[in-house]
């Protein structure tokens, strides 16, 4: 098992930083970055917001995961719940067709005001693959790919931050 902890800084308040978190999703059409995402599922209840999110990895997907991962198998699909009123984000990502005999991820983030004018994103994450022999190298591979696709999202939800500061949202 792979352990990644994260955690990315916000010039910007904590209502701020919620909003462009989710807020996002519904521009696609202004952020290529995020291309590879397709929504399936969005409902709220209560003060949980569920989500099914289907994540292309077919571009960027390392040699490693090449050899192990059954054909068509280049989608991830996220399955989580953020809870609006603690700011917690809990998921669990499985490659497509039910393959988390292969590997899967598990993980939360938390969103928490650090001052007024600032906030902080913090990501707890578990890979796990259970190949044989080759599971350590996949746990590693995923880890990279993981935590390039954070710094990614993170860039993506500071430049809309900055649309909305520009009124171009």
């Amino acid at each position: 098992m792979k352990i990644l902890e994260i955690t990315q800084e916000f010039n910007v308040s904590l209502e701020t930083l919620l909003k462009a978190r989710q807020e996002r999703y519904k521009h696609l059409d202004k952020f290529p970055e995020l291309k590879n995402v397709k929504i399936i599922e969005d409902r709220l209840e209560g003060n949980q917001l569920f989500q099914i999110r289907h994540i292309s990895i077919g571009a960027s997907i390392p040699p490693i995961l090449t050899q192990v991962l059954p054909k068509g198998a280049d989608t991830l699909v996220e399955e989580s719940v953020f809870y609006l009123d603690t700011n917690k984000h809990i998921f669990k990502v499985v490659p497509s067709g039910n393959n988390d005999n292969l590997f899967f991820i598990q993980g939360e983030s938390l969103y928490e005001a650090k001052t007024p004018y600032s906030s902080v994103r913090t990501y707890k994450i578990q890979i796990t693959s259970k190949i044989l022999f080759l599971g350590p190298a996949v746990e590693v591979a995923i880890a990279e790919i993981y935590s390039n696709s954070l710094k990614k999202d993170m860039d993506s939800i500071q430049h809309f931050i900055q649309m909305l500061n520009q009124n171009q949202i």
